[in-house]
């Protein structure tokens, strides 16, 4: 008897000790709800995650907006304000170029992502699918069909991303003109 009351108190440790790491772990592993757009003077600066109700924002992006000096020691983030920072249009229009390009760039993930998975994944489970179907009536015509309507969609996927690092381009060379 006493061998279980000592079981049941080491259990009762040890699951509030895992309730309590759990807890200091915060965000991590939570689930973005939704994304908000930080906006300053009328200009997009970052984007925020939406996590239990509490947005998530860039802190570079933040402070530069703000004004304020950012540095990083180890894990710990220290913002400090610096009589000689201040938020110019030059600067404001830097962070909403920068804004603009890391979206581009996960269009352009996105888009080559969704390629590479349509071709290596998807149109040949369904070519495979008409194979099988050819004498089954008009379901093997639907899969080939399907693969067609697929690599279309792949062609316009293409087309994007062309746009999309056109549009890339375009900002790093308003960047790179900011910055001489």
């Amino acid at each position: 008897m006493k061998k279980f009351f000592v079981g049941v108190i080491v259990g009762v440790l040890i699951f509030a000790s895992a309730s309590a790491f759990a807890d200091s772990v915060g965000i991590i592993g939570k689930k973005v709800t939704g994304i908000y757009t930080v906006v300053q003077g009328g200009k997009s600066i970052a984007e925020a995650g939406i996590i239990n109700g509490s947005a998530y924002a860039p802190v570079r992006a933040v402070s530069q907006a703000a004004g304020v000096e950012l540095t990083v020691e180890g894990k710990k983030i220290i913002m400090s304000e610096n009589e000689n920072t201040s938020v110019t249009p030059k600067s404001a229009l830097l962070l909403n170029l920068n804004s603009q390009r890391d979206q581009i760039v996960r269009e352009i993930a996105k888009r080559e992502a969704g390629i590479q998975n349509i071709q290596s994944d998807v149109i040949p489970t369904h070519e495979q699918l008409a194979k099988e179907l050819a004498n089954n009536g008009t379901l093997g015509q639907q899969q080939l069909q399907l693969v067609e309507s697929l690599k279309q969609q792949i062609e316009q996927m293409k087309a994007e991303l062309v746009t999309y690092n056109k549009q890339l381009v375009d900002i790093d060379a308003k960047i790179a003109e900011l910055l001489k």
